[in-house]
């Protein structure tokens, strides 16, 4: 497997790696092996609408991470409902007013509603728009260790026509172990390797990460690295892409533990089948391997505490 230069950044360490869609012959035969005793797909969606098949996708990914105990954050629900709510019933207010006067007298107070339902759903757009920015899920949950751990999530996703880019994975140069008994992955012993994250389990810690991804590198023939090559350009798209921040804190976010964020993409081909079938075991796979790799720790080897 060809070696790939580390570039140190201002904010971390970014290392780029293999495509999770396209691995060794041993990584693709256990996903086809997993493919196929998943069951058969439940949803369902229109394979030439790629915004119904990131729609599904999303609510994929929102699930898998409220199964991991993750509680989401109602931030963005509650704008848009206390936007949406408003707009409507000052609408519907100037309609029963305008009901009950003339309408000539009612121009006034029915200016006020249409330019005040306006603002409204432009604050609604603008908040979509430049606030949110496609964010998919937002959440945290508390782990009790030695002492109390909190995990911060956050996943943007989009959806484009182009081949699935160089996954890279970046932690912060503050890092630090992940609990009293655990040590942490330094991002200089982290280089490509042909694991695939669909092959790694959600529960991997970030350990585990650093020991598998040290063992299987070696100096590469030419040959190899042309093989390599080949097997990152021969993703096509359009392509299903996720931004994932992932930090963990403890002393009420007093003290930073770990910081990484993750940005990779798959084809949604991968996902989707032939008759609009949507794998939702591949997507969990998938992603439980994208969260091991930013170095989460699962919820069943460290004990969840509730909310």
């Amino acid at each position: 497997m060809a070696a790939s230069k580390r570039q140190q950044q201002p904010n971390g360490v970014t290392i780029p790696s293999l495509s999770p869609v396209v691995g060794t012959s041993s990584g693709s035969a256990l996903s086809l092996s997993t493919l196929a005793t998943d069951p058969l797909p439940s949803v369902i969606v229109n394979n030439a609408n790629l915004g119904e098949i990131k729609s599904a996708l999303d609510d994929i990914v929102k699930k898998h991470l409220v199964d991991q105990s993750f509680t989401p954050s109602l931030v963005h629900p509650t704008v848009h409902l206390g936007l949406g709510y408003s707009s409507v019933i000052l609408a519907l207010s100037s309609v029963l007013y305008s009901l009950r006067v003339e309408f000539e007298e009612s121009k006034p107070v029915l200016w006020v509603a249409v330019i005040g339902y306006s603002l409204l759903q432009t604050a609604l757009w603008a908040w979509k728009r430049w606030v949110e920015k496609g964010e998919v899920f937002r959440g945290k949950r508390r782990r009790m260790v030695k002492r109390i751990e909190t995990d911060h999530v956050q996943i943007i996703s989009s959806t484009t026509l182009k081949p699935p880019p160089p996954p890279a994975v970046t932690f912060s140069p503050h890092t630090r172990p992940s609990s009293p008994t655990s040590s942490p992955s330094s991002p200089s012993t982290i280089s490509p390797s042909t694991i695939s994250p669909a092959t790694l389990s959600p529960s991997t810690s970030s350990t585990q990460i650093t020991r598998q991804l040290s063992s299987t590198t070696s100096p590469s023939s030419p040959s190899s690295q042309s093989a390599s090559s080949a097997s990152l350009s021969s993703g096509s798209g359009p392509t299903y892409l996720v931004h994932l921040n992932l930090s963990t804190t403890s002393n009420n976010g007093k003290s930073l533990i770990h910081k990484s964020r993750v940005v990779v993409g798959r084809g949604v081909g991968e996902f989707v089948d032939e008759e609009g079938g949507v794998e939702e075991g591949e997507v969990v796979r998938w992603l439980g391997g994208i969260l091991s790799e930013a170095g989460l720790v699962g919820a069943e080897e460290e004990g969840v505490k509730e909310e």
